[in-house]
């Protein structure tokens, strides 16, 4: 590889560390919340006011907001359910980063039209569609086990995102084919 291919596989590949790391650490905070849940709860400071609880972050798409309403303490099984479903959304960014990288790797020896990178384009959009879905299946989860008076939204970009690339892959499917048929001619 030379030059932007050999730097932008790089960059993947470190986006995928970074979303590995991540998600182990969500591991350990749900287990640590779980086993010392007096020493996360001496971090709020009870105000009075319903506690508002977030986790957010933007693997690759997905992420995880809870905002409780009608709850005043600090709850160590919400907060363990919470870091579950961020490392949940994280492992699904770092398999599609995977992905990504070999769909470079695979595309520098040749034309992107090969049947390899339409999978690898497919698996990708896949992963992206389940990242909201499990945001959803958590904040469901929460919401059923924990608080009825619990509001939870779901973010339908992701879903979008993966229908993109869906689509995309289907164009990819279609220059393989052309490709065939031409060689064919030859």
């Amino acid at each position: 590889m030379k030059g932007k291919a050999k730097a932008g596989y790089i960059a993947v590949r470190v986006l995928e560390a970074l979303q590995w790391f991540g998600a182990a650490l969500c591991l350990f905070m749900a287990v640590w919340v779980l086993l010392e849940p007096d020493w996360f709860s001496g971090l709020y400071e009870p105000t009075g006011e319903a506690m508002s609880s977030q986790l957010v972050q933007y693997g690759f798409m997905g992420g995880l907001n809870m905002a409780v309403t009608g709850q005043t303490g600090f709850d160590a099984g919400l907060q363990a359910l919470m870091a579950v479903g961020g490392a949940a959304t994280l492992v699904l960014g770092a398999l599609a980063f995977r992905r990504l990288g070999q769909v470079i790797r695979l595309c520098h020896g040749g034309t992107p039209f090969q049947r390899p990178v339409v999978d690898k384009v497919r698996q990708i959009g896949w992963l992206v569609i389940a990242a909201p879905l499990v945001t959803w299946a958590v904040s469901l989860l929460a919401y059923i086990m924990y608080w009825p008076g619990y509001s939870f939204k779901v973010d339908a970009s992701g879903v979008i995102m993966g229908v993109i690339i869906l689509a995309l892959s289907r164009i990819f499917a279609y220059g393989v084919k052309l490709e065939d048929d031409v060689a064919g001619l030859l």
